[in-house]
């Protein structure tokens, strides 16, 4: 009896088992971070909602955790170069260097640069690669322009946990364009079975699952909100964790998005929606680096 008791809570524990984003407060707000379910990630444009789930997944990747990455947009050289970028500019900050001398995801990639960069911004670029590489060999990037669907999906992940007997953060950028699971279905449709789809793998591999979301009919003066996902019943009904990215000050008056998007950095908020297992309503703030591809934590 006692042996099957330990057996079982052997089992419980394995259930709650968090995965840190990497961001201190986010963790507090998520009760240690990331668990076994579907979390949403939503923003009107340009808000940085790609480089903010690939800023974590960096962070996950340094802690020695697996992470796949489904980009349905973005080719995995870019998602390497931005990663790049940002510890371009984290090196630059940590050490009170000359921010002039951070590289964009561009300067990282263009060749013909190199030729006019001083030996301080080439070894900040190389030290910065040095960094990527020591933790990109946990990272797994997948790439498609509609053509990977949530089957294709499932069946990676299962795949990688049966390969290497690691449980995977899985991230899909974005929802709306995963392949369609019927032709025959509404965008709707598709987009609520991809939902309860990619809900029954995280329950069954036991993994946090995170998807990025378009919002509907949203715009830069408003305040993000659960009304930004009523065109997706599953999005909003379904989702474990529901979260949203605004320009700081949405939805108050006098509030000018113009003025805001211009500020370098941006200041950006981060809003619970909806947490099954804990409270809504807070508010994360960041400084927005959007050169570089950094949020940072104020």
């Amino acid at each position: 009896m006692e042996h099957f008791q330990f057996l079982v809570l052997k089992y419980l524990f394995t259930l709650i088992i968090s995965s840190s984003t990497g961001f201190v407060y986010l963790d507090d707000l998520l009760d240690g971070g990331l668990y076994e379910g579907l979390y949403i990630l939503g923003a009107i444009s340009s808000l940085g909602k790609t480089t903010y789930l690939t800023q974590i997944a960096d962070q996950i990747a340094q802690s020695g955790q697996d992470v796949l990455i489904f980009s349905l947009e973005m080719a995995r050289a870019e998602i390497m170069s931005k990663s790049i970028s940002r510890h371009t500019l984290q090196n630059t900050l940590a050490t009170g260097g000359d921010v002039r001398n951070a590289k964009t995801a561009r300067g990282i990639t263009t060749g013909r640069r190199y030729q006019n960069y001083n030996r301080a911004e080439l070894e900040l670029i190389n030290n910065a690669i040095k960094e990527y590489a020591s933790y990109a060999e946990q990272i797994y990037i997948t790439e498609g322009i509609g053509n990977i669907g949530v089957e294709q999906v499932a069946s990676t992940v299962l795949k990688h946990i049966a390969i290497t007997g690691n449980h995977p953060v899985v991230i899909i950028d974005y929802l709306q364009i995963l392949a369609p699971y019927n032709e025959r279905y509404t965008d709707k449709q598709n987009t609520d079975k991809a939902v309860m789809e990619l809900k029954r793998l995280s329950r069954d591999c036991k993994i946090p699952v995170i998807a990025i979301s378009s919002l509907n009919r949203q715009n830069y003066k408003e305040a993000i909100s659960m009304e930004a996902y009523k065109e997706s019943g599953a999005v909003e009904y379904s989702s474990d964790v529901l979260i949203g990215l605004q320009l700081a000050g949405a939805g108050t008056k006098d509030f000018n998005p113009t003025a805001e998007k211009q500020k370098n950095p941006r200041a950006v908020e981060l809003v619970i929606l909806k947490n099954r297992n804990g409270s809504t309503g807070d508010k994360l703030k960041y400084e927005y680096y959007p050169l570089f591809n950094y949020f940072k934590e104020c």
